[in-house]
């Protein structure tokens, strides 16, 4: 059975059996309030009997007096002490009641009776007779237009039923459909997902709030996240597959060198060894950039704290001084606290150092300042710069400056870093501007919030 089916079988019945009890529950509370009423008036009229017959037991014989009370639609009975009953006084419509049992009662006793499935109310009273013998009263006297009453109520109830059941089922039947259309709608955009290969999503009501529109909003949200969990695998087999066909070419070609005329020309030895050696690291170094850029920012564990910016420039910069033997400054009056990770902010200021040593041969500069309710970081270098062209571009995956018309410089990349930093910047709330002019050098920014509500920076300027 169907989920559609399950909700609007079950809520049909629900509301069918929770009706049936509400008008069942109307039913009998006004039967026994039409009852008791009844017995209510039957006792008066009683009551009024024996007033009746104390007041004109002396002047009318008590027959007579008994005959002149009997009701339309019932009998009158004196049963005495002894058992005996005095002629009943009843209508024609009623001599079947002047057969049924009867025995003395004494006390005053009141109750609802069936007689050929036509109901009564019965009630006995004490009455002093005449001659001083106290005998019961009673009196026995028809409902039957109560009971027609309570059956033209019946027949209403069970109408009602019936029709109010006509808009429960097809309420129902909507709510089934309103309730398993997003399921549906799922089951449909997955099975065309499947098929196609393609992300697609939910059409979602943005001004409803119920709980199927938060599904299909976390289903939509889910699709983004394995859509771009998918491109971004595609797009690391994709350079995986593209750019590491270089430098494995380049060694595979040294090796054979290596192997041919390696033993007998040192010359070929040393230069296939070194350039094996390069490329390796090369490669090494574009592997590990990529692995990061195929992760998600969320899977990378960023803990944002509060971090000393001047001391992390400076241990950076000694760290890369030593590591690389060429001269950085860090000018950095600390502390100078800002809101960031601290491996992935020292992650960036590696790359940007590495990008200043290797399009520079000069001194290289790191200055910590903050402007206004940011914090900035500033690499300096006086290479060979770039032009407004390939400023646009550089932070472009595998982008690569074209650095063959100066010739001190013959360090090469992967063209990763800058994009790997700007990642990185993002996944920090943090910011990276570049300025730069062709044949002076390039200034690297990155702008961080000291503030956690307020992480834009200010328009910012190079330095002169």
């Amino acid at each position: 059975m169907s989920l559609r089916s399950k909700i609007y079988g079950y809520s049909s019945v629900l509301f069918a059996v929770l009706l049936t009890a509400v008008n069942l529950s109307v039913y009998l509370v006004f039967e026994r309030v039409s009852i008791n009423n009844e017995i209510r008036r039957v006792e008066a009229e009683a009551e009024s009997i024996v007033t009746g017959v104390r007041q004109s037991a002396g002047s009318i014989p008590p027959d007579d007096l008994l005959r002149a009370y009997a009701p339309v639609n019932g009998m009158l009975r004196i049963v005495h002490e002894d058992g005996n009953s005095s002629p009943v006084t009843t209508t024609a419509a009623s001599e079947q009641l002047s057969k049924l049992s009867y025995q003395y009662e004494n006390e005053k006793k009141a109750e609802y009776i069936q007689v050929d499935q036509v109901g009564y109310v019965w009630v006995s009273m004490p009455l002093i007779w005449p001659d001083g013998e106290v005998v019961n009263l009673q009196v026995t006297q028809s409902v039957a237009e109560t009971e027609g009453g309570l059956t033209t109520l019946r027949t209403v109830l069970v109408i009602v039923t019936i029709i109010a059941l006509i808009p429960a089922v097809i309420s129902s039947r909507i709510l089934a459909n309103r309730m398993t259309r997003p399921i549906q709608q799922m089951t449909r955009t997955m099975s065309d997902i499947q098929a196609s290969g393609h992300f697609k999503r939910l059409p979602v009501e943005e001004k409803s709030k119920d709980e199927l529109t938060t599904m299909g909003q976390t289903f939509n949200r889910m699709m983004e996240l394995l859509e771009s969990n998918f491109e971004r695998q595609e797009r690391f087999v994709s350079d995986a597959s593209h750019e590491l066909k270089t430098p494995l070419t380049i060694i595979e070609s040294y090796a054979s060198l290596l192997q041919r005329r390696g033993k007998e020309r040192p010359e070929v030895f040393d230069e296939a060894v070194e350039a094996i050696l390069s490329e390796s690291a090369r490669m090494r170094e574009m592997t590990e950039q990529l692995l990061l850029l195929a992760k998600q920012p969320e899977q990378w564990n960023v803990q944002l704290v509060r971090v000393d910016i001047a001391k992390l420039a400076a241990d950076s910069t000694r760290a890369f001084r030593e590591a690389y033997h060429r001269k950085v400054y860090c000018e950095a009056q600390g502390p100078v606290w800002a809101i960031s990770d601290e491996s992935k902010l020292k992650q960036m200021v590696f790359i940007l150092l590495d990008n200043a040593r290797k399009y520079s041969e000069d001194a290289i500069k790191v200055q910590v300042e903050t402007q206004g309710e940011s914090c900035l970081i500033r690499i300096v270098d006086t290479g060979i710069g770039m032009s407004e062209e390939n400023l646009e571009k550089v932070f472009d995956r595998f982008y690569q400056v074209d650095i063959s018309r100066t010739r001190s410089i013959t360090a090469r990349g992967s063209g990763l870093g800058l994009s790997l930093a700007r990642e990185l910047a993002g996944a920090v709330e943090a910011e990276i501007k570049l300025f730069s002019t062709e044949g002076v050098g390039t200034e690297a920014c990155i702008i961080l919030p000291q503030s956690r509500l307020e992480s834009s920076a200010r328009s910012l300027s190079p330095l002169s």
